[in-house]
């Protein structure tokens, strides 16, 4: 692994894993299906719900007590779709389309196997959450360009949203590697104008992080934007 991998992947590391556990502000949200309150004991709890086929949702699991993982099933036992960690929290959310008019099951699991206390809604998507799930699955395939244009749509839909900065600003440092590859070894080499974005969208994620009382989050945010600002002359 070239030293401007190392690099990218350090800042990238940093944005998803030093907001472990903050506080996402959230989207406007449609009708729920389902919501429940309960206690995984010891580690799994499951929900059926009456689905039709282009339905459009979105269902979390949030806990402080555990690592949540959520699984949705259909009538057939066949995974539909899963999520482990999202937007840079241990907490999951899974965003899909469903394939067929279908009873589903949400599984409510804990990574780890202990138990705790949880919050699981099943909604209706907001075109936010439709439009950042698009930017996220550009970025599993690599194409940064099509992935920035989608975060900065879902920015439009919502700009209170600061995982949609996050999510550009690895977008941006991704397509530079793609482009230039080992010839970056420092924040000197990432060109100008990706630096002062990616800074942009630190700061910005900084502000809205630090509104919701995540103030260490925004500090980490606003050390990984000065790291970008110490270039040499």
């Amino acid at each position: 692994m070239g030293s401007a991998r190392r690099f990218l992947q350090a800042i990238a590391i940093s944005v998803t894993l030093s907001g472990l556990g903050m506080a996402m502000p959230q989207p406007l949200l449609a009708e729920t299906l389902l919501e429940n309150q309960g206690t995984i004991t010891p580690a799994e709890a499951t929900y059926t719900f009456e689905g039709t086929e282009g339905q459009e949702l979105t269902i979390t699991l949030e806990s402080d007590d555990f690592d949540p993982v959520l699984l949705l099933l259909d009538s057939n036992g066949e995974e539909v779709a899963f999520n482990d960690d999202f937007g840079g929290s241990l907490n999951s959310k899974i965003i899909v389309t469903l394939p067929a008019d279908d009873t589903y099951t949400v599984v409510a699991r804990s990574f780890a196997g202990d138990g705790g206390d949880y919050d699981l809604v099943v909604r209706a998507s907001t075109p936010f959450e439709l439009t950042f799930a698009t930017a996220e699955d550009l970025m599993m395939v690599e194409d940064f360009d099509g992935a920035i244009a989608a975060y900065t749509e879902a920015i439009d839909l919502d700009p209170e949203q600061s995982s949609a900065y996050l999510g550009r600003a690895q977008a941006v440092l991704g397509q530079v590697y793609l482009e230039q590859g080992d010839q970056i070894e420092s924040p000197a080499d990432i060109p100008a104008a990706a630096r002062e974005a990616v800074i942009a969208d630190f700061e910005q994620a900084a502000d809205l992080m630090e509104a919701s009382g995540s103030d260490n989050w925004a500090e980490s945010l606003r050390e990984q934007a000065q790291l970008l600002r110490l270039v040499d002359p």
